[in-house]
């Protein structure tokens, strides 16, 4: 198995991916308790940037993993094969945003 990440996710907030994967945060996948979680957990670390990092990685690896049919670690392994450290930082970044959007007007407004 091989999974194909396009390097456009790093630049692209519109690529599919970016966009299915805020499907993914907001409950369209699994249900209105996986969006309310996800509030939830970003509120609780908002200020944390470690934790918003965590939950960014866990929610991309479980993203990747359903939409190809395999394990998070198979995911992990191929995003490690496929990309520098540099560049899964720079996406780890974005990921963290797309879910700080989840609940930015409460927490900014």
């Amino acid at each position: 198995m091989k999974i194909n990440v396009s390097r456009d996710i790093l630049t692209d907030c519109n690529h599919h991916e970016r966009r299915f994967f805020r499907c993914w945060i907001d409950g369209s996948y699994n249900g209105e308790g996986h969006y309310h979680q996800n509030c939830d957990t970003v509120r609780q670390h908002w200020d944390n940037p470690k934790g918003l990092r965590a939950l960014a990685i866990s929610e991309w690896l479980q993203y990747q993993a359903q939409e190809n049919e395999c394990s998070t670690s198979t995911v992990h392994r191929h995003m490690m094969q496929q990309f520098t450290r540099d560049e899964l930082e720079a996406l780890n970044l974005e990921l963290v945003d797309d879910l700080r959007d989840l609940v930015r007007d409460d927490m900014e407004g």
